[in-house]
């Protein structure tokens, strides 16, 4: 058997019911793997044409020649992934090797390592610094992971990081093609992006913080949309939602006092993680309570037309 370590070529061989991968020993000779590589197939999207491609992306997975993703050590950790495409090349006949024991004349598919050389179209957008997205398997929000970083190792292997769209259950996939503001929209995809991986990874002090940023914008955009004077600071932008949710204006404000107490309800956990109220109260927040905001969030972006 082989170690699959770095190599750039890689093969499928049937066996029986199953399959299996090899990869070329030292002398070229296709060897069984040792251990099996984790090995996902992957179609790539480009950011432009993500909406358009998916359903057809996911219809590619299920083609025998599909790119393959071999998954390796991420020195982010989890939730990223990092890992090697391998695309498809041609189905080969020849000997191939279990250890010592040597089987001659079976076919092979064979896949190389994509390189920087080819100008596949990651490398492209990546340039253009718009990079696309990879989709691995058939669940929309459960399979669709952004190219995070690209960069080549020693070899001139090229190494993929790759983003889950959406880190976490709590945290819906977002939309803000809504808002107006170019600007204004590329900052709240980053700061949504920024809190899923903070509930992701538990970060409880974070999110909260994470969250408050995310709705002082919302509520600002929304109060300048109906044409009120914003303040771009959450608690005097919310005194202007208390009163509008007073009659005579209660009825036609356009705001519901759940909005209002979400909104609230997250700025007063944020208020929370300050060194200074946790001294003045004598009790920090609890974990669990802290991350109740990406239910908060989620119920409010929910509202607002924020999620697919």
């Amino acid at each position: 058997m082989s170690s699959l370590a770095w190599a750039s070529e890689l093969y499928i061989i049937g066996l029986g019911k199953s399959s299996a991968f090899l990869v070329p020993d030292s002398d070229g000779v296709p060897t069984l793997a040792e251990p099996q590589p984790h090995v996902l197939r992957a179609v790539y999207i480009g950011q432009d044409s993500l909406d358009a491609q998916l359903p057809n992306a996911q219809s590619q997975l299920l083609l025998p020649h599909c790119h393959l993703f071999r998954l390796l050590p991420s020195p982010d950790g989890p939730p990223y992934r990092s890992g090697m495409i391998f695309v498809f090349q041609s189905v080969v006949s020849g000997l191939w090797k279990d250890g010592s024991c040597i089987s001659p004349g079976s076919q092979m598919q064979k896949y190389i390592a994509a390189t920087p050389h080819g100008d596949p179209d990651w490398v492209q957008d990546a340039r253009r610094g718009r990079p696309g997205y990879l989709v691995t398997g058939r669940s929309v929000e459960g399979a669709l992971w952004r190219l995070f970083r690209l960069e080549a190792d020693a070899f001139g292997h090229q190494i993929l990081t790759i983003a889950p769209v959406r880190f976490s259950p709590r945290c819906p996939l977002a939309d803000f093609s809504s808002v107006a503001d170019a600007a204004a929209k590329a900052e709240l995809a980053a700061q949504y992006e920024d809190f899923c991986q903070s509930v992701a990874g538990n970060a409880y002090r974070d999110a909260p913080t994470k969250a408050r940023n995310i709705v002082e914008e919302l509520v600002s955009l929304k109060l300048s949309e109906q044409g009120h004077p914003i303040r771009r600071d959450l608690w005097a932008d919310l005194q202007t939602v208390k009163g509008l949710l007073k009659p005579p204006t209660r009825d036609s404000c356009g705001w519901s006092d759940l909005e209002y107490h979400l909104a609230h309800k997250i700025r007063l956990l944020h208020a929370q993680t300050h060194i200074g109220n946790v001294v003045e109260s004598g009790r920090a927040i609890r974990p669990e309570f802290a991350l109740t905001v990406a239910e908060d969030l989620a119920e409010l972006m929910r509202i607002w037309g924020y999620v697919r």
